[in-house]
């Protein structure tokens, strides 16, 4: 197997990981909310985990569910301007779209890691996990969302500068 091969099973792998992450926590939100139903209203009796749980599955789920969104461009967006642009014009605005979702994602690791450093000791109030954790799958999400924002700007510069056969090559 070649590197070049190897390095795209290594994304690929990456990817499918992160989307069976994403899976299971909706999966066990699920479970845990349907356990939190049916012990409060059909047993009359409160788990008192099951709040807490869920809700920190749930927080997973959208960080690590929204990095998978940017990288499959299923994000909601407004494009009525954009798709009136010329095609030069509609690579630029692009180019600073994702220039200002970096600049907003810089803001989000800085304030994650902030709120790490800020909640290492305190723990949560029904289970033995600290509060930084929550705050380190958001650094994680913004930092890979980064990434693929990277990505996206330097393909968006390649295809202004190069005629599109040139371009083909290239990717």
């Amino acid at each position: 197997m070649k590197k070049a091969e190897r390095i795209t099973y290594m994304v690929d792998l990456f990817w499918k990981l992160l989307t069976a992450i994403v899976m299971t926590a909706f999966a066990l939100m699920l479970i845990i909310m349907a356990i939190q139903v049916i012990s409060r209203y059909a047993l009359g009796m409160a788990v008192p985990w099951t709040d807490e749980a869920s809700r920190y599955l749930f927080l997973a789920e959208i960080f690590l569910g929204s990095v998978l969104a940017l990288r499959l461009q299923e994000h909601i967006r407004i494009t009525v301007v954009t798709d009136m642009l010329p095609r030069p014009l509609r690579h630029l605005a692009g180019i600073l779209a994702d220039i200002a979702c970096m600049l907003v994602l810089l803001m989000l690791i800085g304030g994650a890691w902030n709120m790490m450093e800020r909640t290492a000791g305190v723990m949560a109030s029904t289970f033995d996990m600290s509060f930084s954790y929550i705050y380190l799958v958001q650094m994680i999400s913004a930092l890979l969302m980064m990434g693929i924002l990277l990505v996206n700007l330097y393909r968006r510069i390649v295809s202004i500068c190069l005629p599109v056969s040139d371009l083909r090559r290239s990717l």
